[in-house]
């Protein structure tokens, strides 16, 4: 029996996104083309996602807009720590 997903306060809007749509991280590379370990950093906050052909491909990918699964606020403090673009 499959496991089974169920949405938290503490996910990431593309975590939340998979589980609205069923969808593995795995499927997800598939079906966008974006490299399955790049989606799964951007899933478990280890990476920002910065280019927009991979956001909008997974935004197709899902049927949903780039502003659904971004985190604005996370790469604004990476900016402010020095980290960022």
């Amino acid at each position: 029996m499959p496991r089974r997903i169920t949405i938290t306060d503490n996910m990431t809007p593309l975590a939340t996104k998979l589980v609205e749509a069923n969808m593995t991280k795995k499927a997800l590379s598939e079906k966008s083309g974006v490299p399955l370990g790049t989606i799964d950093q951007w899933v478990r906050r280890i990476r920002v996602p910065r280019d927009v052909y991979q956001l909008y491909k997974v935004a197709q990918a899902l049927d949903c807009r780039i502003e659904d699964i971004i985190e604005p606020e996370l790469a604004e403090a990476e900016k402010k720590e020095g980290r960022g673009v």
